[in-house]
């Protein structure tokens, strides 16, 4: 048996303005410091198991406006048991990540914490060959942490209502230079904790999603990617409101071009584009596109703020968007990357006439950031992200988002004895406290 613990402390200092309306005019000027602790231990069983239990808190001190710093909860971020059953198959139950693909459907499970957290209450079965496997994925994640204890319970809202969902991904490279995905899942979603009086309340709903994902390299460096997904399924009336269910009818995808350049410093552009559908005013559907398990920063850490006031923290919804990449590396410790975005909507929307436009522009935004790589347990980066908005805001001040991070890390691996039973560091020498007629030996040699 192997025994990995480890920890790790992230800090950031983010500050931003104007992010929320795109207005001089309101003092929307925000700067904090995040500290995040993680604390985890892993149990390998031989070649079959694994358990594994991890411990979180995130605590932040607002300078602007100055607030008083608090602790904040501590929490289960991991706990789970992994289990394979045979060579092709295997399951893993509890609390645990799920990133499929590009995190396009699937990637944060709790995105009412921020970057705090992204797990997923599930359970995950594996079925394997060659080199590609499907997995059925079964999901149940309610508003609050209801499934493990929290320390110093603040009663935190993990999303808006509670969600669950199954379904089947799969995953596949046994065709040279080509990967494939594709999937379908249901999903529900339902008991929005806000009133329904509020203007982002939103209805119980039930949706189906199918959709496929796929790479293929080209020669000269040369890459095409792509992603579709179709969304189907219904929405109940509002609470207090006659009518029977809406449709649900929407769509999202992306497709890039990259060419990546023979040479040390590992310079690629990329150019694409990203469309989710919008919700037409003039129709009875609910045409928006719902990014299901997918509310995280994918494309900008500084227009998840810009999307409170329209559908809610990182609801990528109603958007077309054109992209344009630079990366380069010019040393081993330093990545580079630039990107520009032109952004529009789909849709007009009909939100607060305080903050939006009638316009269909959303901006134009430019990003730049450089990771730094310090050592085997200490990096970090620096970024920075400005957008201009357009008409489909009433304000047109500029907006920014800047962030320094510096995450440090560490584990210790140990190995049990299989004479004594005790742990040991890794490249211990082997050392045993009983006879050795006595000794046992269930365990298997680790691997030094």
């Amino acid at each position: 048996m192997t025994w990995e613990v480890g920890a790790e402390e992230r800090v950031r200092s983010e500050a931003l303005n104007n992010t929320f309306d795109g207005s001089d005019a309101t003092e929307d000027h925000r700067l904090w410091y995040r500290f995040r602790t993680r604390a985890w231990a892993k149990a390998t069983i031989g070649t079959k198991g694994e358990v594994f239990v991890g411990l979180n808190n995130e605590s932040r001190k607002t300078v602007h406006p100055d607030t008083e710093f608090k602790w904040d909860e501590v929490i289960f971020e991991t706990a789970y048991v992994d289990w394979k059953i045979d060579p092709s198959v295997s399951v893993r139950v509890g609390r645990q990540n799920l990133m499929k693909g590009e995190g396009f459907v699937l990637f944060d499970g709790t995105s009412g914490d921020g970057s705090r957290t992204a797990y997923f209450n599930a359970a995950d079965v594996t079925f394997g060959w060659k080199k590609s496997k499907v997995e059925l994925i079964g999901i149940s994640d309610p508003a609050k942490d209801w499934y493990l204890p929290v320390i110093n319970n603040k009663d935190k809202l993990l999303q808006e209502w509670d969600e669950a969902a199954v379904g089947l991904y799969y995953t596949g490279r046994d065709l040279p230079k080509t990967a494939i995905d594709g999937y379908l899942f249901w999903k529900s979603e339902k008991d929005d904790r806000r009133a329904p009086t509020h203007a982002q309340f939103q209805p119980d709903r039930q949706l189906g999603i199918l959709g496929g994902r796929a790479v293929q390299q080209l020669p000269e460096g040369f890459s095409l990617t792509a992603e579709a997904a179709f969304e189907a399924g219904s929405e109940k009336p509002k609470p207090g409101t006659a009518g029977g269910n809406k449709d649900i009818s929407a769509w999202g995808g992306y497709a890039y071009a990259k060419k990546t350049f023979p040479v040390s410093w590992k310079p690629s552009i990329q150019v694409g584009w990203v469309g989710m559908s919008g919700d037409d005013p003039g129709t009875s559907k609910v045409e928006g596109w719902d990014p299901l398990f997918s509310r995280w920063p994918k494309w900008s850490e500084l227009y998840i703020y810009s999307q409170v006031p329209e559908k809610g923290v990182a609801y990528w919804t109603n958007l077309s968007m054109w992209q344009a990449e630079v990366l380069a590396s010019p040393a081993k410790f330093l990545g580079l990357r630039g990107t520009y975005y032109y952004m529009n909507a789909l849709e007009n929307f009909n939100g607060s006439p305080k903050v939006f436009g009638k316009g269909k522009k959303r901006g134009e935004m430019l990003q730049a950031r450089a990771d730094v790589t310090f050592s085997k347990a200490l990096k970090g980066h620096v970024l920075y992200e400005y957008l201009k908005p357009g008409d489909f805001y009433i304000g047109r001040d500029s907006a920014y988002f800047l962030r320094f991070e510096l995450i440090y890390s560490f584990k210790k691996i140990f190995c049990e004895s299989p004479g004594d039973g005790r742990a040991r560091p890794r490249g211990a020498p082997r050392l045993s406290a009983v006879p050795r007629a006595r000794a046992r030996s269930s365990l298997s040699r680790c691997s030094l």
